[in-house]
């Protein structure tokens, strides 16, 4: 049954509507499930940061392994990363959070989604999901957490609302949604945020999902398209793909009159 989870509806929305997706790469990712892409070095980084603060593994399901010097030391990045956890840890029992759960799977006919940890905050069941960034003050970067503007990033956003709305539907229960965001360049700075959805962003998500769901088992049905791009192509783990760019193809600029 095919699910969606939030990560599958910006990724289609990259395929089909700012068209900087192939077509094949999502159906191998999210379809078939045969690709795996190769997580870049800050993505490594918060990988074993993660699991430094919950124990739970990746999607590989490998213990993520700390870079290390010819020393045997920890390089600088990943020293930060265990001192981040540790003021994880350090947060957790000042505020007298419970851990009940962790990557703790939550889906419905309609939705998916892995919430990284399920607590007891205040005799209250809340969601926490982490985050390890050094973009914490970051105001135009998509990625960024500068609280002016991130009400207007909406693929940040759509993750409180999509496990909200999942653990209503699956668990009964309206549960505060908090994302811990730490500071990768820094490891004793963090920001909590408690996200407070408009009720309306959930009818409107719900329509988003059942939409996404429809067109998607359409494209099932009539074939996903090759988008060849060479700068993707080259980093594409698709080695054999018939579509394949292997030269950078001729790009048109309009320029108008004013």
């Amino acid at each position: 049954m095919l699910r969606i989870s939030q990560s599958m509806m910006k990724e289609w929305e990259n395929y089909k509507r700012f068209d900087n997706l192939c077509g094949l790469v999502f159906e191998a990712k999210y379809i078939t499930k045969t690709l795996f892409s190769e997580p870049s070095d800050s993505q490594k980084e918060g990988i074993y940061f993660e699991y430094l603060c919950t124990g739970s593994l990746p999607k590989n399901g490998q213990v993520p392994q700390p870079e290390r010097t010819l020393k045997g030391e920890l390089t600088a990045p990943y020293k930060r990363a265990e001192q981040a956890a540790n003021f994880f840890k350090q947060i957790i029992e000042h505020y007298g959070i419970v851990i009940k759960h962790v990557a703790y799977k939550l889906e419905n006919d309609l939705m998916s989604g892995l919430l990284d940890i399920w607590a007891e905050w205040d005799g209250k069941e809340v969601i926490i999901d982490l985050k390890y960034s050094g973009l914490l003050d970051d105001k135009w970067n998509d990625l960024g957490w500068d609280l002016e503007r991130l009400p207007q990033k909406h693929n940040t956003m759509r993750q409180a609302v999509h496990y909200k709305l999942l653990a209503r539907d699956v668990l009964k229960k309206d549960v505060d949604f908090y994302f811990f965001v730490f500071n990768s360049k820094q490891p004793d700075d963090m920001k909590i945020i408690l996200s407070t959805i408009d009720e309306d962003k959930f009818w409107f998500h719900e329509n988003d999902v059942m939409r996404i769901k429809a067109d998607i088992e359409k494209e099932i049905a009539s074939g996903f398209k090759a988008k060849p791009d060479y700068r993707n192509c080259k980093e594409c783990t698709m080695v054999d793909c018939k579509f394949r760019a292997s030269y950078p193809l001729i790009q048109q600029v309009f320029y108008p009159e004013e």
